[in-house]
C-alpha cells in the first residue's frame, strides 16, 4: 500500500471523519498540532477529508444509485465514481444555465406578456 492509499484510508476512517466534522462544527478543534507550514502529507489528508465527508453524506442520503460502502473503500472505484459524479453535475449545470438563458429570453420578449388597463373611475 503506497502513502496516498494510506492517507485516503485515514481520511475515510470514522476517527478522522469525526475529528474533521467536529473541527468544522466547533471551530476550536485542530486536526494537527501545527497551524502553519503543513507538510505534504497533512495537505493530502486535508484534501481527502472533505471528499470522503461528501461521499458519506451522499451515501447516507441515498443521493446516488451507484454509491455504496464498497465504492468508497476501493480507491479505483471511488475515483471512477467521483469522475462520473462530476460529469453528471457538470451536465446538470450546463442544462440549468441553458434553461436560465431561455427563461431570460422569454421575459425580454414583450409579445408574450398580457397587459391590463385598469380604470379606477
Amino acid at each position: 500500500m503506497n502513502i496516498e492509499q494510506q492517507i485516503r484510508k485515514l481520511a475515510r476512517s470514522i476517527y478522522y471523519q469525526n475529528i474533521y466534522k467536529s473541527a468544522k462544527e466547533i471551530g476550536s478543534i485542530q486536526i494537527f498540532a501545527n497551524n502553519t507550514n503543513l507538510s505534504g502529507l497533512q495537505t493530502l489528508l486535508l484534501f481527502w477529508l472533505p471528499i470522503y465527508e461528501s461521499l458519506y453524506t451522499d451515501l447516507h442520503n441515498k443521493e446516488w444509485r451507484y454509491l455504496d460502502e464498497k465504492v468508497i473503500e476501493d480507491d479505483c472505484r471511488c475515483d471512477a465514481f467521483l469522475y462520473w459524479r462530476s460529469k453528471i453535475k457538470e451536465a446538470e449545470l450546463i442544462n440549468h444555465k441553458k434553461e436560465e438563458k431561455k427563461h431570460k429570453l422569454k421575459l425580454k420578449d414583450k409579445s408574450n406578456v398580457t397587459t391590463f388597463d385598469i380604470d379606477f373611475q
